[in-house]
C-alpha cells in the first residue's frame, strides 16, 4: 500500500509541479491562463497532495508538496486584491446591476423575465441575446425598463434614460461574433454612469481574449464619468489578465467566489466551478452585496450587484 501511496505522491508532485509553473508562465503567454482559471482546484489538489505526503511520511515528498501547497494557496490570496471597496453598513443603494449570459439556445425566456422583474435592477446586462429571444424579453421587461440598447449578442435594459450609446467591434469579424461590447450613458437621479457591458472571446481562441482584454482596458481609461462594466469576461480573478486588467483600470471587482459556470451542458447540469460573470466599478462606487441567482435556462449564472456611492474623500 505505501508503494502504491509513494507512486501517487510522486506523479501528484510532478502534475501539480508542471500546472503551477504553465499558469505562472501565462504572463507571458496568454494561452497558459488557461490554467490559472481553474486555481481555486489547483490549491485544493496540492492540498490534498500534501496529505498524502504525510501518509506516506517522508520528508522527500512531505517538503515539496507543502512548499508546492503553500505557492498555490499563497496564489488564491493575491488573487484576492483588487476586490472593490466594502460600502459603510448605512449606504443606500445607488443601482442594483443584473449581469446574465442568456446562452443563445435558452427557451426559457419567460423564467427570465420573471426573474428579472422581481430582482428589481436598475439595470440589466444580457449577453447571447437572440433575435429570436428579443421580442419576448421586451414584451416582459418594457414595463419595468422603458429604456434598452441591442437588438442581438450584448443588450442592455435601464429603468433610467438613456442619454448616449455605442459599441466596441472586433475589426475584420462576421456579424455575429463582430460586437465585443456595448455602452451607455445613464442619467440616475441627476447622476451621469456609463455602464458598459461585454463579452469577451472565450479562453480557448487566446489571441482574441487578449485582444478584447486590451481594447476593454484602453476604452475604460478614456471614460470620463463614474463607470460599471458587467459581463461575461470569461475569466477568473486568478487568471494573469483579469489581474492586469483590474490594476491598470482601476476598476473594483465585485464577484469573486459567487461560480457562475458552467450550470449545465446540453442536459446535464452541473454544479458551477468557476467565476467568470463579473462587475467591475470604477472608485467612484463601494459594494453593497454580491449575489448568485437559481438556474435559468443558461449555462451561466446571473450575479447580482448592490452598488453604493463611495464615501467622499477627507480633505
Amino acid at each position: 500500500m505505501i508503494a502504491w501511496l509513494r507512486l501517487l505522491a510522486g506523479l501528484g508532485l510532478v502534475f501539480g509541479a508542471v500546472l503551477t509553473g504553465l499558469g505562472w508562465l501565462a504572463q507571458w503567454w496568454p494561452a497558459l491562463d488557461l490554467i490559472n482559471n481553474g486555481l481555486p482546484l489547483l490549491a485544493a489538489g496540492t492540498v490534498v497532495l500534501f496529505g498524502l505526503a504525510l501518509l506516506v511520511r517522508d520528508w522527500r515528498f512531505i517538503v515539496p508538496a507543502a512548499l508546492l501547497a503553500a505557492i498555490n494557496v499563497g496564489l488564491i490570496f493575491a488573487g484576492l486584491q483588487g476586490a472593490a471597496a466594502e460600502a459603510a453598513p448605512d449606504s443606500k443603494r445607488f443601482l442594483r446591476v443584473v449581469t446574465f449570459n442568456l446562452s443563445f439556445g435558452n427557451d426559457r425566456i419567460d423564467g427570465v423575465d420573471k426573474f428579472l422583474n422581481e430582482t428589481d435592477a436598475d439595470v440589466v446586462v444580457l449577453q447571447e441575446v437572440t433575435r429570436d429571444h428579443l421580442l419576448p424579453l421586451h414584451t416582459g421587461l418594457d414595463a419595468r425598463y422603458p429604456h434598452s440598447r441591442g437588438e442581438f449578442g450584448v443588450v442592455i435594459f435601464s429603468k433610467y434614460p438613456i442619454r448616449a450609446d455605442g459599441r466596441l467591434d472586433r475589426p475584420g469579424y462576421p456579424e455575429w461574433i463582430r460586437l465585443m461590447s456595448r455602452w451607455v450613458e445613464i442619467d440616475v437621479n441627476g447622476t451621469a454612469v456609463e455602464l458598459v457591458g461585454v463579452h469577451l472571446a472565450r479562453p480557448f481562441y487566446p489571441v482574441l481574449h487578449e485582444h478584447d482584454v486590451t481594447t476593454l482596458t484602453q476604452f475604460v481609461l478614456t471614460r470620463k464619468l463614474p463607470v460599471i462594466v458587467a459581463g461575461d469576461f470569461n475569466m477568473t480573478p486568478w487568471t494573469d489578465q483579469l489581474k492586469r486588467f483590474t490594476y491598470v483600470s482601476g476598476l473594483g471587482r465585485f464577484n469573486t467566489f459567487h461560480f457562475t459556470w458552467p450550470m449545465r451542458w446540453r442536459r446535464f447540469r452541473f454544479v458551477p466551478l468557476v467565476a467568470i460573470d463579473n462587475v467591475f466599478a470604477s472608485p467612484h462606487f463601494a459594494k453593497i452585496a454580491t449575489m448568485g441567482a437559481p438556474r435559468l435556462g443558461s449555462d451561466h449564472r446571473a450575479i447580482i450587484a448592490d452598488i453604493a456611492l463611495a464615501a467622499p474623500s477627507q480633505p
